[in-house]
């Protein structure tokens, strides 16, 4: 008998046993066939122990010829002869990487031979021996469906954690210092106040000295004020992606759940690029793209100069200092600044970029906070590389915020979902005044 029907046969004698143990009286007929499987048990446990013995020697004489045991010399536990019977670990940065005959070909895989090599799984297939499935453990279970097919478990894959690698997004760092406000029309205007005569005032109202007696009875009149408004319109973006039933249902990972998360990314994005870029036509205008700001030119035609950045920074009236910035991206613009040197070779923008505490700052520069937005264009010729200013004054107009729909029945026949993002929002720089722009020009 082979060793396998002996293992089947014992099991099942074992389990009738314990089925015949368990009744509350024994009958005689139960008494005697429990005489029975003590006698053919007691046979099996004889033939195993014989073959285990054999197996023994076996397994010395082809570790003494510097060989691997192979039980029977044919197969066990999965691993079967091919070719010759020389069997071979190769190893690669100090783990047993594969298990091949002298003809090179595969006997076992490295995660078979992981697993038939842990002392656990020789007491968890003795487990299964005595009590069955049914009666194993939890622990002794798993274990044992670590092996290979034919000892009765499965190979286990490699572990994949329930996460993803990607890359981190541009900050959103800009949208937070604008004005936000909704409506609920596909577009909003605002009254204006229109004056561009200085930037004192704020309309063109004087008093008149008129002296005790004022000259006629329209002297003191003032000049009226000029209003206006500003149209910003509201605009609408999509987006979608097709996913198969079949990805949905077996990835480790929610992506349903995932790829709403990277809608809502990808819009906050949107907002960031189109508050800087926005070209006006089909979308929201952006501030480098309004004809109304004042720029200030960089000194060169095709770089940045510190006397240029000093004209920036004490062209904007006093009255927005408080909340004004100096916006420019780090890996372009930021870091031509920092190369910016005196006569003596000294980096004009020296400030350490840490406090007493250790703790990491936003270096500022002659004494403005300065944020960096990856969407803010490189230092080049004509190009609008910085933006300084209270950003208050650009208006960011949500009509109806980013809405996911799951299209489940449209794409049913050829087994996908549809996944439509939709968005309305409009902007527009509303009070100008608040910013200026660095013109890379000379």
């Amino acid at each position: 008998m082979a060793l396998k029907d002996l293992q089947e046969k014992l099991v099942s004698l074992l389990q009738e046993s314990d089925i015949i143990a368990g009744k509350a009286e024994l009958s005689p007929a139960d008494a005697e066939r429990l005489q029975v499987i003590v006698q053919e048990g007691n046979g099996l446990k004889s033939q195993l122990i014989a073959m285990g013995e054999a197996q023994k020697l076996a397994d010395w004489g082809r570790q003494s010829a510097g060989m691997l045991p192979l039980a029977g010399g044919a197969t066990l536990l999965g691993m079967s002869p091919a070719g010759g019977m020389d069997i071979e670990v190769r190893e690669k940065n100090g783990r047993k990487s594969i298990l091949i005959s002298d003809d090179g070909e595969m006997l076992v895989n490295p995660n078979v031979y992981k697993t038939l090599t842990n002392p656990d799984y020789g007491r968890a297939f003795k487990s299964y021996l005595r009590l069955g499935q049914n009666g194993m453990s939890g622990d002794a279970l798993k274990t044992l469906q670590e092996g290979s097919d034919p000892a009765g478990g499965y190979t286990v894959p490699e572990e994949l954690l329930n996460r993803l690698i990607a890359r981190e997004p541009a900050p959103r760092t800009l949208q937070s210092k604008v004005t936000r406000v909704t409506t609920s029309r596909d577009a909003l205007n605002v009254p204006q106040l229109i004056y561009t005569t200085d930037n004192q005032y704020t309309s063109g109202m004087r008093v008149t000295w008129t002296g005790e007696i004022p000259a006629s009875a329209t002297t003191h009149n003032v000049t009226d004020p000029s209003f206006g408004q500003v149209h910003i319109p509201v605009w609408t973006a999509m987006m979608s992606l097709p996913l198969t039933n079949d990805l949905i249902e077996d990835s480790t990972v929610n992506l349903i759940s995932f790829m709403s998360d990277k809608f809502n990314e990808t819009i906050e994005l949107l907002y960031e690029n189109m508050l800087i870029n926005g070209t006006g036509v089909g979308q929201p205008e952006g501030i480098i793209n309004n004809g109304s700001v004042s720029s200030i030119n960089s000194g060169a035609a095709a770089a940045l100069t510190w006397d240029g950045l000093t004209s920036l920074l004490y062209a904007l009236p006093e009255q927005y200092d408080q909340n004004a910035v100096v916006a420019m991206n780090k890996t372009n613009t930021a870091q031509a600044l920092a190369k910016l040197k005196d006569g003596d070779g000294r980096p004009y923008w020296a400030t350490s970029p840490y406090d007493l505490t250790g703790e990491r700052l936003q270096k500022p520069i002659q004494g403005y906070p300065v944020v960096f937005n990856a969407f803010m264009p490189n230092v080049g010729a004509g190009n609008k590389a910085m933006i300084f200013g209270d950003f208050s004054g650009y208006w960011l107009v949500n009509r109806i915020g980013m809405s996911i729909q799951v299209l489940r029945e449209l794409y049913a026949e050829t087994n996908k979902v549809m996944l439509l993002g939709r968005i309305r929002f409009g902007g527009k720089l509303v009070e100008y005044w608040r910013l200026r722009l660095g013109n890379v020009a000379a």
